[in-house]
């Protein structure tokens, strides 16, 4: 039988003396980040996952009888939710698509009851993913030493590689750059960090499940590849097919081994497997619409201390990322001219069209406008 560790038992986490001033100091970091993208690029982006892919509305189902260990949390009775979820590119220098980079999505999910982390009384969880299963920001000291790195050589990213492939912990340090080339629906997608899962702590990961994803999996973009290819290919695919993945669970059963403070150590998918706990569903859908997606660049936030206190987000990268978010959230709005981000409560208020005329055209080869349902 599984020991699954409590959230608060002792060593789950274990705050480092100094980590508040580390973090302070990658929060300025990441603000220069935003500023120098600003200047060249004259607009604010985010301090991580800047570069929009696309963006989709679909549906989050919990399962049916999931085993006390996973009934957890917004898993612990069936049920489905709206949803809204974002394709980014992580870098926080703007990249082309035909190089190898690390990917994303993040996700909001709409009338989840529960008491919330902040206080809000918006019904919303947020979760957000990159697409392997590690990171090398694995604790505030790394990131601040990494980003300081980056920050010199801005200008010079060959010998920013060059310098990761120095580290002591150059085998992950160098993880995001050696990433196959592979198109956004066929991507696996791996939360990095911990959470606070009900009674227990659990990674996430999200796989795709649609046989059309599935046909992409060996797919290497080619280098000579246009620049813009996975926004585009992803739209070409949404509009063709019904786009889903699984949402699962990695539980924590061993602290020596599935560390929750450092995520630069893999937790054993074959010693510690992930199993499914819900389905994300995307009925076919363009997914590049602009003002869906300049109204994610501009005005929400998507942030996984965003949510429930069932799933606080735990260990010092995750302690970092709730001030550096914020702060660069905060730069966000200010510099693009907006006195503060929003938080929509359903997709009535997402600015994409929900509903569209259907109308059979038997004799011309268009793609039918596709209609959501806002109930």
């Amino acid at each position: 039988m599984p020991n699954y560790v409590r959230w608060d038992a002792e060593g789950v986490e274990v705050i480092q003396p100094g980590e508040q001033e580390k973090i302070k100091e990658v929060s300025d970091q990441f603000n220069r980040f935003q500023m120098m993208n600003f200047n060249e690029h004259h607009h604010c982006l985010r301090g991580t996952h800047l570069k929009t892919q696309g963006c989709v509305i679909g549906k989050f189902t919990v399962k049916d009888n999931l085993p006390a260990h996973l009934a957890q949390g917004m898993f612990a009775k069936p049920g489905q939710y709206d949803m809204i979820m974002r394709y980014s590119s992580l870098t926080p220098k703007l990249v082309p698509d035909n190089v190898s980079a690390p990917r994303g999505i993040g996700m909001k999910i709409f009338g989840v009851e529960g008491e919330k982390l902040w206080g809000e009384d918006k019904k919303t969880q947020d979760w957000t993913f990159n697409n392997y299963p590690i990171l090398e920001l694995r604790d505030p000291k790394t990131t601040y030493e990494i980003a300081d790195c980056l920050e010199k050589n801005w200008n010079d990213i060959p010998n920013f590689a060059e310098e990761q492939a120095k580290r002591v912990d150059a085998d992950v340090a160098t993880m995001g750059g050696k990433l196959s080339r592979q198109h956004l629906v066929a991507m696996p997608e791996y939360s990095q960090s911990a959470y606070r899962f009900g009674d227990f702590v659990a990674k996430f990961g999200v796989f795709p499940l649609g046989e059309e994803q599935k046909k992409l999996e060996n797919y290497v973009i080619p280098e000579d590849a246009p620049i813009n290819i996975l926004s585009q290919h992803a739209r070409k695919f949404h509009m063709r097919h019904k786009v889903t993945y699984f949402f699962c669970a990695q539980l924590l059963q061993n602290l020596d081994e599935q560390p929750v403070d450092d995520i630069g150590v893999d937790w054993d998918e074959t010693k510690y497997p992930f199993e499914q706990i819900a389905t994300l569903e995307f009925e076919p859908q363009d997914s590049w619409l602009p003002e869906f997606r300049v109204w994610w660049d501009d005005r929400i936030t998507v942030n996984s201390w965003h949510g429930l206190k069932v799933h606080q987000p735990l260990g010092s990268t995750n302690r970092m990322r709730r001030v550096v978010y914020a702060e660069s959230r905060k730069l966000r709005l200010r510099v693009n001219g907006f006195k503060d981000y929003i938080e929509p409560e359903s997709l009535r208020e997402v600015p994409a069209p929900l509903v569209a005329p259907q109308i059979s055209l038997p004799y011309q080869p268009a793609v039918q406008s596709i209609e959501v349902s806002v109930t």
